[in-house]
């Protein structure tokens, strides 16, 4: 049973994450058509950082993503994203995680807007074999200065199916599937000569029960270096009142990457 359910749960992961990559790579290069004066249709952006240490103390941590967007977006919006992050310390994983995204927005410049996404991850360190969250619901955008600040909210009715990675003995459940509300609160400010700044912070309570929730909040703040090149900021904070079986309620980082626009 415990084989079938990791098979299952693994299936799922690679069918959400993986497209994220593989399209993120695929189109990640410069496109014929745009080299002849045809204008571009997706703008591909890859993501690289890497922190290390060694003498009195050893560590390294490694991250990376890929993301690929529509440009024309009057009619209607897709993203597609991938990210992961590894490191070591004195001989054991700190990190070790992998997440890949899909969205899909109509009219999304309108001032109501109905979506629906999935999300596929894994992470070893909080003990997650494989998590997926998909859903649908609508967005409000109340504020929008030109092109240079907005705001919006949403909600969505989303599943959130997770497999848990248990230690030997353990009495608690090894697949969770449970409905939950995604509020989401999303502030873009443009600052100009390519300078933006970002702040999302999502409320995901259990549908029959409140008291069992999720806090996600990131910020982040880039700054053009060359054309093509920008240095990005990232601080991220999460709690879940009801975290994994062996892993702890409260998660931050902060992180320095280098973003190339394609």
């Amino acid at each position: 049973m415990r084989l079938t359910r990791w098979r299952f749960c693994r299936s799922a992961w690679r069918r959400a994450v993986l497209p994220a990559l593989v399209f993120a790579a695929i189109c990640a290069c410069p496109s014929a058509a745009a080299g002849q004066g045809e204008p571009d249709l997706w703008r591909a952006q890859l993501e690289f950082g890497f922190t290390g240490a060694s003498g009195n103390t050893s560590f390294s941590i490694l991250t990376g993503s890929a993301s690929l967007a529509r440009l024309h977006r009057e009619i209607y919006e897709l993203d597609l994203s991938g990210r992961l992050r590894w490191g070591r310390s004195d001989g054991q994983t700190i990190a070790n995680d992998v997440q890949g995204t899909v969205k899909f927005d109509w009219h999304p410049q309108d001032a109501f807007s109905p979506f629906v996404f999935a999300t596929g991850s894994r992470d070893a360190i909080r003990n997650v074999d494989a998590r997926l969250l998909a859903g649908g619901g609508a967005k409000w955008t109340f504020l929008q200065t030109s092109e240079q600040t907005k705001m919006s909210v949403s909600i969505a009715a989303v599943i959130d199916h997770e497999n848990y990675d248990l230690a030997p003995g353990s009495t608690a459940e090894e697949i969770i599937s449970v409905g939950r509300w995604s509020w989401r609160v999303k502030y873009d400010q443009d600052f100009g000569e390519g300078a933006t700044f970002q702040h999302v912070t999502f409320w995901q309570p259990r549908m029959s029960e409140f008291g069992d929730y999720i806090v996600d909040v990131s910020n982040s703040l880039s700054s053009p270096l060359l054309s093509n090149l920008s240095i990005v900021i990232t601080h991220s904070y999460i709690h879940e009142e009801i975290p994994p079986p062996g892993a702890v309620r409260d998660d931050q980082r902060l992180g320095v990457v280098l973003r190339v626009s394609l």
